[in-house]
């Protein structure tokens, strides 16, 4: 089991039990005592959950910003059945930019089966995943965003700026009336990033993000090749 999905189970199991011990998250998720101690002090380090004597309990109050962890345990399934769907759109020998939205992260297992492909990422945890799935990735530099576990700012949009890709695949907080926007300035500057150094843009959007207003917003459905969701076979723009 990757990183990040035992903590999606995490965050799943304490909000539907408030706290559990150590060894009870053990026997869940079939994993050793020294993997769920890490585990429970990086999702402390996020704000994702307070630890108590022998275990955790969930955080009631989340910032602004929710953390990848909490996102990713929304709509699992369905993420999973947009990004089956998506990699038939990457071909051998590509370079693919990948944001470090929770529903890009489920691209990972499917890529490897892909000869000589190319990924770069702000996200940490998705590079590490890639390489123990054995597909060579980069990962920009830039600020931490610790509850979204992505790099931004200047040094990350630069980094991305410096390739050309032959596609992105990106995700975001809302769409609504044709307008794809987020919740964080940050990350939507590298979003952009990619964008504007892609050839092709794909858009992975679960069917909670429909009528959903942020902020930021990152660019038009009508400005991008494909919006990829389950509300057809696919969108084509």
């Amino acid at each position: 089991m990757l990183q990040l999905e035992r903590q999606q189970d995490i965050l799943r199991l304490l909000s539907e039990q408030k706290s559990m011990t150590v060894k009870e998250l053990c026997a869940a998720l079939y994993a050793s005592p020294a993997t769920i101690r890490r585990d429970l002090a990086d999702m402390e380090r996020a704000g994702q959950l307070r630890r108590s004597f022998g275990g955790a309990v969930l955080t009631e109050n989340y910032p602004d910003q929710m953390p990848l962890a909490v996102r990713a345990c929304d709509h699992i399934a369905e993420k999973k059945r947009i990004c089956a769907k998506a990699v038939q759109w990457i071909q051998p020998g590509e370079t693919i930019f990948i944001d470090a939205s929770s529903t890009t992260y489920f691209l990972i297992p499917h890529l490897r089966e892909i000869p000589e492909l190319t990924v770069i990422t702000n996200n940490p945890n998705v590079n590490i995943a890639l390489a123990q799935h054995n597909v060579r990735s980069f990962c920009t530099g830039g600020e931490m965003l610790n509850g979204s576990i992505a790099l931004v700012g200047s040094e990350a949009e630069r980094f991305v700026r410096g390739v050309h890709a032959h596609a992105v695949f990106f995700s975001a907080r809302g769409v609504c009336d044709g307008a794809i926007s987020d919740s964080s300035a940050g990350e939507r500057n590298v979003k952009l990033a990619m964008l504007e150094h892609a050839t092709r843009k794909y858009f992975l959007c679960d069917t909670s993000k429909y009528g959903q207003i942020y902020p930021y917003l990152i660019t038009k459905t009508d400005e991008i090749d494909m919006v990829l969701d389950e509300t057809q076979k696919e969108n084509l723009i």
